[in-house]
C-alpha cells in the first residue's frame, strides 16, 4: 500500500539583487513510498534534501507538483487538517533549535499531546512521556524532565525530538540529517531507537542524509538527488553496490571502508550552482560525459526491476 505519492513537484526560489536567478531546489521530482517502508535520500549539500523534507511535511509551500498523502492531495496549501498533521511529523537536523529554550523538557512533551487530545488528562500524559523515556534509556524521567534544553546533550536532547514526534503516533515520519551533528558514539543509540520505535508503531520514514553508509544500514529504497532531481533510484543494495549514474558512483568511490579499497573517481570542478536549461545537469562535472550529454536531458528509466536512472550513457 502507498502512503505517499509524488508527482511532477517542484519548488524554485529567486535570488540575487539587480540581476534575478531562479534556483530549482526541486526541479520535476516524482516517487512512490510504500507504507512502512524506510525511504533514504541521499546527496550532498545544495542538492534539495532538506527542501524537499519541508515541503512534504507542508512548512513550505511547493512550486508546482502533486502530493498525495493516504491517497488524499495534501499540495496547494501549508495548512493540513489535525488528523493529517498529526499523521506527518519531522525531526531537524539541529536538536536545539528545534525546541523553545524557555520550556522545561516536560512542557515541550506535554503541549504536543495536548493539542492533539492524546491522553484522556494530563495524568495519562506523563505516563505516556514516561514510558517513551524509558524506552529511550533517559532514566530516571524526571530528572530530564524538569530541565531546559542547553541544559541537556546534543544526543539526549534529539533522543527527546524523535521522542516527541513518535508520542503522536505518526504515519509518516521525515528525519532530516537527524544524527548529522551528533558524535559517532551517540549516533548508533539515537539511529537504534529510531528504527525501534518506527519498526513497533509501523511508521513510515523518509530518511534524509548524506552518509552513504549510514542511507545503506536504514533504508529498504533509495533516491539519489543532484541539483533538484531524481538521479538514481533503486533498492539500498542496487543503489549502493551496482551504483549506475556517474554521481552516485563518485559519492560511493569516496564513502570510506574498512573492508576494500575503492578507487576514488574525481568529478570535474564545480563551476556554478544554476542548472542548465537544456541537457543532463551533473554534464559539467561528470568525468564521462560528451557533447550529447549538454544537448540532450536525460529522464529517469528503469534499467532493472526497481533500479532507475537519469543518464544518456546507462
Amino acid at each position: 500500500m502507498r502512503i505517499l505519492q509524488v508527482n511532477g513537484l517542484k519548488k524554485y526560489f529567486t535570488v540575487g539583487l539587480l540581476r534575478k536567478y531562479i534556483i530549482k531546489a526541486l526541479d520535476n521530482v516524482s516517487f512512490d513510498i510504500d507504507q512502512s517502508e524506510i525511504f533514504g535520500v541521499l546527496g550532498e549539500s545544495g542538492c534539495g534534501k532538506s527542501t524537499l523534507g519541508l515541503v512534504l511535511s507542508r512548512i513550505e509551500r511547493e512550486t508546482d507538483g502533486e502530493i498525495l498523502f493516504k491517497g488524499k492531495r495534501v499540495d496547494g496549501s501549508t495548512k493540513l487538517d489535525p488528523d493529517t498533521r498529526r499523521e506527518i511529523q519531522i525531526i531537524f537536523q539541529n536538536p536545539y533549535e528545534s525546541f523553545d529554550q524557555r520550556l522545561t523538557i516536560e512542557d515541550s512533551l506535554m503541549i504536543p499531546l495536548r493539542i492533539n487530545k492524546i491522553g484522556e488528562n494530563d495524568h495519562q500524559r506523563k505516563e505516556i512521556i514516561r514510558h517513551f523515556m524509558h524506552r529511550a534509556g533517559l532514566e530516571p524521567a524526571q530528572s530530564f524532565l524538569v530541565r531546559y534544553p542547553h541544559e541537556l546533550s546534543g544526543g539526549q536532547l534529539q533522543r527527546i525530538s524523535l521522542l516527541r514526534a513518535m508520542m503522536l503516533n505518526p504515519s509518516f515520519l521525515i528525519a532530516d540529517e537527524c544524527v548529522s551533528m551528533l558524535d559517532l558514539s551517540v549516533r548508533a543509540s539515537v539511529i537504534n531507537l529510531m528504527l525501534d520505535l518506527v519498526k513497533t508503531q509501523k511508521t513510515t520514514v523518509m530518511f534524509i542524509t548524506h552518509d552513504i553508509s549510514l542511507a545503506k544500514y536504514v533504508s529498504d529504497r533509495i533516491a539519489v538527488l543532484y541539483l533538484g532531481k531524481i538521479v538514481e533510484l533503486g533498492t539500498s543494495s542496487q543503489v549502493v553496490e551496482r551504483s549506475l549514474h556517474p554521481y552516485t558512483k563518485v559519492l560511493v568511490s569516496y564513502s570510506p571502508s574498512i573492508f576494500e579499497k575503492k578507487q576514488k573517481i574525481k568529478p570535474k570542478e564545480l563551476i556554478g550552482i544554476f542548472q542548465p536549461e537544456i541537457g543532463c545537469n551533473f554534464a559539467n562535472r561528470c568525468p564521462y560525459a560528451d557533447i550529447e550529454c549538454e544537448k540532450q536531458t536525460p529522464q529517469l528509466r528503469q534499467i532493472e526491476p526497481g533500479h532507475y536512472v537519469s543518464c544518456l550513457k546507462v
